[in-house]
């Protein structure tokens, strides 16, 4: 931070080659044939280059060579030659002027030499219905009417690539940085230190004598520092003999081009010279410029070196030139480059050429006996595919090595759970075919975006999955793996702001970026996304709970940002979410970072962090930490809060540190490691990308509040579009610098459709533990000698402040001789409220008090299962308290799980039916109302270790939940989905304070298709007290009843059991042979059929006492 003050369920999964109907000159990819094969050609430099039919890719036609079509840039390029079986064509490299796009202004963009992304430039072959474009060639005789050129124009150019005119790692810096690119930012030389002299030797090979003042000279020159400077520009054959050209006003961190000519004697009789720079008489390290390219036009003779020569022929009136040129050009081609779409050969004897002109225009010329093969690797397939864009309205871009990842974030949201979004899944290097002709810059998404909002259907929404690195000394060239981001401090709202009629520096649609390294890590984020929207804890008051945070650096300042937080929290309590703020404040006043501990209040769940101080991209002033420190214990799964970062450099997520090793030098960057932690840290970041100043972040921050909390048009919408609406708003009341600034570079990681923070629906709650207490009548009295006491009920809305719900609250008193019951009705409230009741305190006979919030179920709700307290009175202690109870009665006794299957216990590894029914009861010592969150089932597929738990989710259908007893509920789940095999079992069970069982329910059990039709056995056998019978059917559905006999050895019936109502699997019976003497007894058991059929079973059992 800085100081600054002022006053489907559809689902359609596409890559972008399926997205692109509409076709309009207006748009970069009108020049796609859709529907035919394409061959993509990449090239780093200029010159000839060849690709032999053999390296065309299999499938690829070349039965009609004439058909051939070569595209470059949207233009149809002029092929050399088709013969022989290869292609023979003009290329040149990425020179970046689609860059322009990107600075302001786009005339600003000075250095055409350089390409801030890509060296490569994209060639597209394709077969035509027609004849392909090919070179027009110029065979026109020898004239000697014509005059001989007597010399060409060659070009020295030097370019120089050592530094980032702009770049961060220099001490020196404008007050601002913007995300465009301004002062015509660029590679450049390395910086020139005031007092200090820097040479650059040049050479002229070939300059024709005599011809030097008509040599011009064309320099671009970089400030480097805050300073004006006059650069005194000097030229000569040495150090010794120089001449003052121009002493050169400069100022700030612009560039300067200037042009001269070179006069005679500035270099020696071979052509060679040295241009020398200075600034300043002292040396001075804080001021500096650099050189970022010179440029020689020099005329040289007509005797060719070497095998390849570029030159220029000047400008004439008439319609050819007549050229005669030197050198061995036994194998030489002579091109007319001028249009380098276009070139024509140009045929005849090189000492006698004659080249067709256009009046009064340089043609720029090539010869050369050198011809380059394409590498065969830089040849590859490209199938353009079209698709209607205009029902599509959630885009994911993804790096290719994510698309698995982005497929299975696409296919969530395409999904009812995940809103219903016609989704596509869009692969960078498509959008870069098709959208900024096959080069990799972040134009090619601006061209995109402005194509898929072009069909009028704007409501979309944009998420960027992948990295970006645009920290300019960590770039890689041709973007690998990235999705492209715009400048440094970095911008994705520029990619998309201004586009399609929204106003200029506010983002067209909402944008978010994941910046995940692995598809691990963009399933990590999906599940917390998935448990965020669907709510896994089951509670919501957590979202309600704010955190402010601020830092600084001295007493004032600390203070001053303290005041910034406090004066937003009215929009959080009294807004629709009706929360609570907990501040934080550095508490000393020092530059250097002060650790906080803020993992209890994470950890049971927070909905919004708010930080504003110091930061830089791996901590804060008022240090949090990372989430994964593992000292620091946070454990927050399911409860992920959105967070925003007021503070230099916190969402800097460009920098090239993609590393979770916490030792590392490149470790992820603070904000990224909240994001990207599994089932923990944060579900949504906001942050500066790289400077944050006080006054145009406090009020980005007031307005984002009001967006949030307060602005009835804004509270539901997702975050990606209240952050449009706040960019609109901000820019509405100030259009200055900074604030501009700050609206690029508010970096939004995660999904910008998640509706965060908000509720929708109130929420009424009671404590268990500590809703209800009694007080004596007054202070000098206990309860035992009150003749009243009050009732003290406190109520929490976990949910949405709703200003004109009325809760109605029943209250019964529990007393000796019997209950009496009242209702009594409070306003809505936006976090807790109090009810106060007073009741006589008649024969001092009260045993329990049960207070129930909203008992007709008149509100609509998002939880009814928390609207239930009650209070046990021991009245030997609280007569003699002022207050009952004094501590809280926390409830600490863990209910009681009992388990069966089918209706029965079974035995551990039993065989059973499919679709087995589990029936799980509950009970507890406090009210609990049945809530399938109380209960957790597991189960694995095997009985060792080579599997894991998995969690078995309550779908629809499939259970029933039932209430036993005001302390007890049952579930019954229905397992029709398992398979033949082994299983594990596990549940675990806690109550409302929670409270788990004291041992989990685990078991193992086998499911087969291979359970006898019908079995008998008995256990324990010999036995000295009881026998159980087990009797197994399977077709029970066709069985009357079942008849189990016991026979002593005289032929006596001593027990017996009838079961008409046979059960599917196991049914059984204990026997205890109480008054019988020990020795052999004969069990039968009958089975009588529906059909009046009938089948017994007997065997033997002992007796032993």
């Amino acid at each position: 931070m800085k100081t600054f003050l002022s006053s489907i369920l559809l689902f359609f999964l596409f890559s972008v080659n399926q997205l692109f109907a509409q076709e309009s000159a207006s748009f970069a990819n009108s020049w796609i044939s859709y529907g035919k094969p394409y061959v993509k050609i990449g090239i780093t430099a200029k010159g000839i280059y060849k690709v032999p039919f053999a390296s065309l890719p299999a499938g690829f036609s070349t039965v009609q060579p004439s058909n051939l079509q070569l595209w470059h840039r949207g233009k149809q390029v002029a092929i050399l030659s088709t013969d022989n079986n290869e292609i023979l064509f003009f290329g040149v490299p990425n020179d970046g002027s689609s860059d322009s796009v990107f600075y302001q202004p786009t005339s600003s963009r000075l250095n055409p030499y350089f390409s801030m992304y890509s060296d490569e430039s994209s060639y597209f072959l394709t077969n035509g219905e027609t004849a392909g474009l090919r070179a027009e060639v110029i065979n026109k005789p020898a004239d000697t009417s014509i005059p001989v050129q007597t010399y060409f124009r060659k070009t020295n150019l030097n370019v120089f690539k050592d530094v980032y005119s702009m770049t961060t790692e220099d001490p020196n810096a404008p007050n601002l940085r913007n995300s465009f690119f301004e002062f015509s930012a660029s590679k450049t030389g390395p910086a020139i230190i005031d007092g200090k002299t820097a040479a650059y030797p040049f050479e002229l090979s070939g300059i024709k004598k005599n011809e030097l003042e008509k040599a011009t000279v064309k320099l671009l020159l970089h400030g480097r520092s805050s300073n004006s400077r006059s650069i005194e520009i000097s030229v000569g054959k040495n150090e010794q003999s120089l001449r003052l050209v121009k002493s050169l006003s400069s100022a700030g961190f612009g560039a300067t081009e200037y042009t001269f000519e070179l006069e005679e004697g500035d270099t020696d009789e071979n052509g060679k010279g040295i241009f020398t720079f200075k600034s300043g008489s002292t040396e001075d390290k804080l001021k500096r410029f650099s050189l970022t390219y010179f440029r020689i036009s020099y005329p040289a003779s007509t005797a060719i070196q070497g095998k390849t020569s570029y030159f220029d022929l000047p400008a004439v009136s008439e319609p050819f030139s007549r050229i005669s040129l030197s050198g061995n050009f036994a194998n030489a081609k002579f091109l007319d480059i001028t249009d380098p779409d276009k070139p024509r050969i140009i045929m005849g004897k090189a000492d006698n050429l004659v080249i067709s002109r256009t009046s009064g225009k340089m043609a720029n010329m090539l010869v050369t006996d050198e011809t380059s093969i394409v590498n065969p690797a830089k040849i590859s397939n490209v199938q353009f595919n079209k698709q209607d864009v205009n029902s599509i309205n959630y885009i994911i871009v993804s790096s290719e090595n994510l698309l698995q990842g982005a497929n299975s974030y696409a296919a969530y949201r395409s999904s009812v759970n995940g809103g219903s979004f016609k989704t596509a899944v869009v692969n960078i290097k498509d959008i870069y075919n098709q959208f900024n002709y096959g080069e990799p810059s972040p134009v090619a998404i601006r061209n995109f975006v402005n194509f898929a909002l072009s069909s009028g259907l704007k409501d979309k929404y944009l998420l960027l999955l992948g990295k970006s690195v645009t920290h300019n000394e960590r770039m890689v060239r041709e973007l690998p793996d990235e999705v492209p981001t715009v400048g440094y401090p970095a911008s994705d709202i520029l990619l998309v702001e201004g586009l399609a009629g929204a106003p200029k520096n506010v983002q067209a649609i909402p944008v978010g970026r994941v910046s995940a390294i692995t598809n691990q890590n963009v399933l990590d984020y999906l599940q917390k996304v998935k448990d965020y929207e669907s709510n896994i804890s089951g509670e919501y008051g957590w979202r309600k709970e704010v955190l402010h945070l601020n830092g600084g650096k001295s007493t004032e300042e600390i203070t001053q940002l303290k005041n910034e937080l406090a004066s937003l929290e009215p929009f959080v309590i009294n807004g629709s979410i009706g929360g609570k703020v907990t501040p934080f404040a550095k508490q000393q006043a020092m530059a250097e970072v002060e650790s906080v501990n803020i993992t209890s209040q994470v950890n049971e769940g927070v909905g919004l962090i708010t930080y504003f101080g110091h930061g830089s991209t791996i901590r804060t002033d008022l240090n949090m930490g990372y989430i994964t420190d593992g000292d620091r214990g946070y454990n927050n799964a399911g409860k992920y809060p959105m967070m925003y970062f007021n503070g230099c450099g916190v969402g800097n997520i460009f920098s090239a540190r993609f590393n979770p090793n916490p030792n590392a030098s490149d470790r992820y960057a603070l904000s990224l490691d909240w994001l990207l932690a599994k089932n923990r840290g944060s579900v949504a970041i906001v942050a500066n990308s790289f400077e944050s100043f006080v006054s145009p972040s406090a009020k980005y921050l007031q307005v984002l509040y009001e967006k949030m909390f307060s602005d009835p048009a804004t509270v539901n919408l997702s975050i990606g579009k209240i952050l449009t609406a706040v960019a609109n708003q901000v820019l509405t009341s100030d259009n200055g610098v900074y604030a501009i600034a700050n609206i690029h570079q508010s970096i939004l990681q995660g999904d910008p459709a998640l509706k965060l923070i908000t509720v929708s629906k109130p929420d009424y709650s009671l404590d268990v533990n500590n809703s209800i207490k009694i007080y004596s009548k007054s202070p000098d009295k206990t309860i035992g000698s009150s003749d009243t006491l009050k009732l003290q009920i406190g109520i929490f809305n976990q949910g949405r402040f709703l200003k004109d719900d009325k809760l109605p609250v029943k209250i019964t008193f529990h007393f000796k001789e019997g209950t009496s019951s009242q209702i009594e009705t409070i306003a809505a409230f936006p976090y807790q409220s109090t009810l106060d009741i007073v009741f006589p305190n008649k024969n001092q006979n009260i045993q329990r008090v049960e207070v129930q919030l909203d008992p007709d179920n008149i509100l609509d709700e998002l939880n009814e299962k928390n609207n239930l307290a009650e209070l046990e009175i021991n009245w030997e202690i609280a007569e003699n308290e002022m207050l009952y109870p004094v501590e809280t009665i926390k409830d600490i006794i863990p209910p009681l799980l009992n388990v069966k299957v089918n209706n029965r216990m079974i035995r551990n590894e039993e065989v059973l039916l499919q679709n087995p029914l589990l029936n799980i009861t509950v009970n507890d010592d406090r009210l609990i109302v049945g809530d399938t969150a109380l209960v957790d089932i597991f189960i694995k597929p095997c009985w060792n270790g080579n599997c894991e738990f998995e969690p078995v989710n309550y779908t629809a259908g499939k259970y029933d939940i039932q209430s036993l007893t005001a302390r007890s509920f049952q579930i019954n789940y229905y397992f029709d989905n398992l398979v033949i095999g082994k299983y594990e079992l596990l549940i675990n069970v806690r109550d409302q304070s929670g409270n788990s069982s004291l041992q989990p329910y685990r078991i193992r059990f086998e499911i087969s298709e291979e359970v006898s039709q019908w079995s008998v056995t008995s256990s324990p056998n010999p036995s000295s007290s009881y026998i159980r019978f087990e009797a197994k059917t399977v077709d029970f559905e066709q069985i009357e009843s079942l008849e189990y006999s016991v026979y002593n050895l005289k032929g006596i019936k001593v027990g017996e059991k009838i079961i008409d109502k046979v059960q599917a699997d196991v049914n059984e019976w204990y026997w205890q042979p109480d008054n019988q003497p020990s020795g052999l007894y004969i069990y039968k058991v009958t089975r009588k059929g529906k059909d009046s059929t009938s089948k017994q079973l007997t065997g033997r059992i002992l007796i032993v006492k």
